[in-house]
């Protein structure tokens, strides 16, 4: 392939198709949030905080990292400076260079309209081995992102990110792209490679792996969970980079690979009907929790509940209407001495008091904590239940096993409402 038909196709296909879905999703969601006041205040938030920590993070790099120059590593900075030119980059990014206690990794950033490249230590001591390609491969690497504009856009295309495997497929395509610049611009395929496979198994064993034995990794590694992993990736796995090169670069002697799908299908469908099974677990499970009416009871940690207590705490009047027709006595108590109505009381059942106390229960009934369903509603800080009892007989002057009454209790909890409608 010449050199100008391989330039003309750097750029990966899917990059292209993933950025028009990504761009439209985004723009629609800002739409969406400049609609509202919430959704501005939102944007805003989220823009400030970006900066300043953004902010924070590039400062101390600055200042700490060693910045690559004329005066600093010269001999790289050039072959550096010269991809940058070749790339055709407006200007050279600032290159800065920061310990990493081991870990590989750099990344492309900008600040204040500056293009940034930042290389861990553990990459730029490939210098002192003579593999000074690797090295600039990586650098190439994120000059791709800058001419890509990946790293300017990368706050338009937030919202989209947020959808894993939409976003996600993006930034694995803008990886493959740079992975082709890097190439490419440095002039070495070879060096690509071994880049790409220092990654995997670090800088003093890269120089021995068999890479075509690790791009078939491709065909003996596979699965539903192996295929996970990478779709909930930004980047891709490593033999499949690999891979891509090789079929980019050198097509010809280039082993065609296929990766089984066979069990992520199976993964996919199990994983669905999973999910399915579950769901439906979940509404049978919440159908009969809500028939046997548990989380009332486990709620109140008592026993004894009966139908008609149930009733009164869920405000279900057509039930209480239909239990009192049938005889059930109005103040049955259960093992801590409520009744019906201390249990609407304690639910807050405005409706469900009402239609017990029409039915003749008891607004003085005594629970074995000897507080009455005016104290409860004092408790509870529910004026409209105290004003309900009252009106339906209940005595404020009643005295618990304390000596306090509701008005007293009004008082301690400094309700001014409760405190003026028990005064009268």
């Amino acid at each position: 392939m010449q050199e100008s038909s391989l330039r003309d196709q750097l750029v990966n296909t899917k990059e292209n198709i993933y950025f028009g879905f990504v761009v439209l999703f985004s723009i629609l969601t800002y739409i969406f949030f400049a609609f509202s006041i919430v959704g501005l205040i939102i944007i805003g938030i989220l823009i400030l905080l970006s900066v300043v920590l953004h902010g924070l993070m590039m400062g101390g790099i600055r200042r700490n990292g060693v910045k690559i120059s004329e005066k600093q590593f010269p001999e790289l900075y050039e072959k550096a400076l010269k991809t940058a030119r070749d790339m055709e980059l407006k200007s050279m990014p600032d290159i800065y260079v920061i310990e990493s206690q081991g870990v590989l990794n750099a990344f492309a950033t900008r600040f204040f309209r500056k293009n940034m490249v930042v290389l861990y230590s553990g990459i730029f001591e490939l210098i002192e081995r003579n593999a000074d390609k690797e090295v600039l491969f990586v650098l190439a690497h994120e000059f791709a992102h800058i001419k890509r504009k990946h790293v300017i856009i990368s706050f338009l295309l937030l919202p989209a990110m947020w959808i894993p495997f939409l976003g996600n497929a993006y930034l694995r395509a803008c990886e493959y792209t740079c992975d082709r610049y890097a190439a490419f611009y440095i002039q070495s395929f070879d060096a690509a490679k071994d880049a790409l496979t220092m990654f995997a198994i670090g800088k003093e064993l890269y120089p021995k792996v068999n890479q075509e034995a690790y791009m078939e990794q491709l065909q003996t590694e596979h699965g539903f969970f192996v295929w996970l992993n990478e779709k909930l990736s930004t980047h891709p796995h490593l033999p499949k980079r690999i891979y891509a090169l090789s079929r980019f670069f050198s097509e010809e002697s280039t082993t065609e690979l296929k990766e089984p799908k066979g069990k992520v299908w199976l993964g996919i469908i199990g994983a669905g009907v999973a999910v399915v099974i579950l769901s439906a677990g979940a509404f049978v499970g919440i159908k009969v929790i809500e028939k046997m009416d548990f989380w009332t009871e486990l709620a109140s940690g008592i026993e004894g509940a009966t139908p008609l207590m149930n009733a009164a705490s869920e405000n279900d009047i057509e039930t209480i209407q239909s239990l009192l027709a049938d005889g059930v006595n109005v103040d049955e108590k259960d093992s801590e001495g409520s009744t019906a109505l201390q249990w609407a009381v304690y639910n807050s059942s405005i409706d469900a008091a009402k239609m017990l106390l029409e039915h003749g229960a008891d607004p003085n009934a005594i629970d074995t904590y000897e507080a009455s369903p005016l104290i409860n509603a004092v408790y509870n800080d529910d004026v409209e239940m105290a004003k309900l009892l009252l009106e339906n007989g209940a005595d404020p002057s009643y005295k618990d096993s304390e000596g306090n009454t509701a008005y007293d209790y009004a008082v301690d909890y400094g309700s001014e409402d409760l405190i003026n409608l028990l005064k009268q």
